[in-house]
């Protein structure tokens, strides 16, 4: 027979075990970015729906005005409701890791989108080429923060796949930035607008990016198995 030593022994490293897997579930905060992405893309398609409103009835139909204050406030309400409910679940869960990168995105997210309404509020109305550089800069009031993001989530999983992919992303838009090339958006039913391509690729990482994140951690979290730091050797 087994003794009390012995048994309490199995009872600690089965209890670490259980926390190790706790800690490295990432089921939940998967289940966050899927969600985000989900918010930016209702978002894309209540531009597109306001920018073919504008293309038929014309800038100061009502219809248009209204869409146009409803894309400003969604995305920030819709993060508020996320992030709280998130918290909720993840806290009670126990998971550290989680709950900080919960913390993180939500201070990116929240904190970011209102310092860039401030900042485009505060902008002249003017059509010239300073105040459009400005209202270019506020790509990066969005952008710099979600790299940031990207960084610490890499970091807080060790992965160092995400690492390089937030690298490679990082590139690709300051490059885009950069290069002050347009192209045509929400020409659905005219003529639309013109957007840089650095913000077009903002949109791609915030819908598309943030869904393939929230895979890419669940997928994570589900391939990690047995015992990282090797607490079976208490025992010896």
């Amino acid at each position: 027979m087994k003794s009390k030593v012995e048994i309490a022994l199995e009872d600690v490293i089965m209890i670490k075990k259980v926390i190790e897997k706790t800690q490295q579930d990432f089921s939940r905060i998967s289940s966050f970015f899927l969600w985000i992405g989900i918010i930016n893309f209702l978002v894309f398609i209540l531009e597109q729906i306001s920018y073919y409103i504008r293309n038929i009835m014309g800038l100061l139909s009502s219809a248009y005005m209204a869409l146009e204050k409803i894309c400003i406030v969604f995305p920030i309400i819709a993060y508020i409701v996320c992030f709280l409910y998130f918290r909720k679940k993840i806290i009670g869960n126990h998971n550290d890791i989680s709950n900080g990168m919960l913390k993180v995105w939500g201070i990116i997210l929240i904190g970011s989108y209102i310092f860039k309404y401030l900042y485009i509020m505060l902008l002249p109305g003017t059509e010239i080429d300073f105040v459009n550089g400005l209202w270019r800069c506020s790509e990066l009031i969005i952008f710099l923060p979600i790299i940031f993001g990207h960084f610490m989530t890499a970091i807080l999983t060790k992965s160092r796949f995400l690492i390089i992919v937030t690298c490679i992303e990082s590139l690709i838009f300051f490059a885009l930035f950069t290069s002050m090339r347009e192209v045509s958006y929400g020409t659905l039913g005219g003529i639309g607008t013109r957007v840089s391509l650095s913000s077009a690729f903002v949109r791609i990482v915030m819908i598309l990016g943030m869904i393939l994140l929230g895979i890419y951690l669940k997928k994570r979290g589900s391939s990690i198995h047995g015992n990282k730091y090797d607490t079976g050797s208490i025992s010896n």
